[in-house]
């Protein structure tokens, strides 16, 4: 018994109070917890809570940014844009007169041959004798149709005159008139020419078709009428 009661009155070495202390402590002050709670480790929890948003202020800075960075960029396209368009003005004049150059260098000897063959008739005209008759006159417009024909073929364009035995090409003739025939074998040949035709040498295309009349059969003929 002596024992028993040394043992619960006196304090026990090395930690004996200690263990009362902490019997008596109160559960608001455990270590570790957030005061009032009793709960371990509240205080880290509300530590690491995410920040609040960004304000509306904020927002509206960063947009009228952006808002002003925008019409930058759209004010300099334009710019460009503007440049470009100048560019490509003169580049289409400067086209325009390169053209123009290139035709005028083109018809440059027609024109030429053109002013010789003018100055030519007004000559003739003038030098024309009193007893001027037809069949002269005859002569000098075949004479100036030979100038032109020869400015025709120094510029690759010659005259074509189709034969009477040539079937009608629809390529190189053109139909002007038609002339019945009681034979079938000149059904579709060429019966006579009205009016000679052009073509030009190194396209072998014809400027200017050859018209011609051709000949049908009497029956075809004579229904068509």
């Amino acid at each position: 018994m002596a024992l028993e009661t040394q043992s619960i009155g006196n304090p026990v070495p090395g930690g004996g109070e200690v263990a009362a202390e902490e019997r008596e402590r109160p559960r608001d002050e455990d270590p570790g917890g957030e005061p009032g709670t009793g709960i371990p480790g509240a205080e880290d929890t509300a530590e690491t809570e995410p920040p609040a948003g960004p304000t509306a202020e904020s927002l509206l800075c960063e947009i009228s940014a952006t808002v002003r960075e925008v019409a930058d960029l759209s004010q300099r396209y334009h710019a460009r844009a503007e440049q470009r368009e100048g560019v490509l003005g003169f580049l289409r004049s400067e086209l325009e007169v390169l053209r123009r150059g290139e035709r005028r260098g083109l018809l440059r000897p027609v024109l030429a041959d053109l002013c010789r063959l003018r100055g030519d008739m007004l000559s003739q005209a003038g030098a024309l004798p009193a007893d001027f008759d037809a069949a002269r006159a005859a002569g000098l417009l075949r004479s100036y149709a030979e100038t032109i024909e020869l400015t025709l073929e120094s510029h690759g364009v010659i005259t074509y005159v189709p034969g009477g035995d040539d079937r009608f090409d629809p390529r190189l003739h053109r139909r002007v008139g038609g002339e019945p025939t009681a034979d079938p074998a000149l059904a579709g040949h060429i019966a006579a020419v009205r009016r000679d035709g052009y073509l030009d040498i190194e396209a072998n295309s014809p400027i200017a078709p050859a018209e011609v009349t051709v000949f049908a059969p009497a029956k075809a003929t004579e229904g068509e009428q």
